[in-house]
């Protein structure tokens, strides 16, 4: 059962496919982005680049040799490199600090999560909502062409073992299971199939909501979402909600719809889907502070970071900043 319902409209969020027919793109102040060796990492900027709307950019990266793919295609623009640790478990403050200095001056701000890990992107706009808030936000991410997979249903982006526990900034409010119930809502792509098994102890939800990422990219892709995911669910009679995979704001609004369902659960938000279903959990979260739900992720020993080949649509996400009220309440 596929269920829709729409507390955000476009007068609040925009949403656009960048290609040679878009013609009013943002000029950025100052752009984020995430060294990869994915093709589709630096796609986003090489849009802005082209078009002349982007000067300075800020670059994160695991390791400093990544670096070097930046500073070799963007020759003519200001390019700051941070290098960061690979546990985004734990507060990523010299990050942070790094971050507050870069855009302390700007008044609009870029950030390309096509390759950021997850709990890294989420824990940058948390910090930009409370510190930067008077600022316009636009989020960029290219698809990929392909995924690489590991077989024909097995797909998998981290690296080592995986512990499921709350994004710094996200940690909710914790309450005894005795006294108040808790559900998860688990956010899935086509993740392996084990992530499903993962969610902890601590948590030992009352009630599991999955939201599934469909339709997805690809049609291939969403076949190995279903048998993945359903799999797990079907045999414990769990109906199963979708979310367009490439849309934020529509999962936004299913967690929305979901919430009110649940009213006197607490919420667990565990993403494993896909960035833009990360980036609508994240809104979510961000703009609904008084309801103190958690957002969790299943954190790896190592991330992957060639994932993908080729780049497919790159689309353009406007946030409308805290002051312009995200959401219609």
């Amino acid at each position: 059962m596929r269920r829709r319902i729409n507390f955000l409209s476009y007068e609040v969020y925009q949403m656009n496919i960048i290609d040679n027919d878009f013609t009013t793109p943002v000029e950025i102040d100052a752009f984020i982005c995430f060294n990869a060796q994915e093709v589709r990492a630096m796609k986003a900027l090489e849009e802005l680049y082209k078009r002349k709307l982007v000067n300075d950019v800020l670059t994160l990266s695991f390791n400093r040799s990544n670096s070097e793919i930046t500073d070799n295609i963007f020759q003519n623009i200001n390019i700051y490199t941070v290098i960061i640790s690979q546990d985004l478990s734990i507060n990523i403050i010299p990050c942070l600090q790094e971050i507050d200095k870069y855009v302390k001056d700007k008044i609009s701000i870029g950030i390309d999560i096509t390759c950021m890990p997850i709990p890294l992107f989420t824990q940058i706009l948390n910090f930009l909502y409370k510190k930067h808030n008077d600022k316009q936000i636009t989020v960029y991410y290219t698809e990929p062409l392909h995924y690489t997979l590991n077989n024909l249903f097995d797909y998998s982006a981290y690296s080592g073992e995986i512990d499921i526990k709350a994004v710094p900034g996200f940690e909710g409010e914790m309450s005894q299971v005795d006294k108040v119930e808790r559900v998860v809502f688990y956010l899935m792509g086509f993740e392996m199939t084990y992530l499903a098994k993962l969610i902890p102890q601590d948590v030992n939800p009352n009630k599991i909501a999955p939201i599934n990422g469909f339709p997805s990219y690809f049609p291939k892709y969403k076949d190995i979402s279903m048998i993945n995911n359903n799999t797990n669910f079907y045999e414990k009679d769990v109906n199963i909600n979708y979310s367009e995979a490439n849309n934020p704001f529509e999962t936004y609004n299913t967690i929305v719809m979901l919430k009110n369902e649940y009213k006197n659960f607490k919420i667990d938000i565990v993403i494993a889907g896909s960035k833009p279903m990360a980036l609508g959990a994240c809104l979510f979260a961000l703009t609904n502070d008084n309801f103190n739900c958690r957002i969790m992720f299943p954190f790896p020993t190592e991330y992957k970071l060639d994932l993908s080949s080729g780049c497919g649509k790159l689309w353009e996400y406007k946030i409308k900043n805290q002051k312009d009220k995200l959401s219609k309440r």
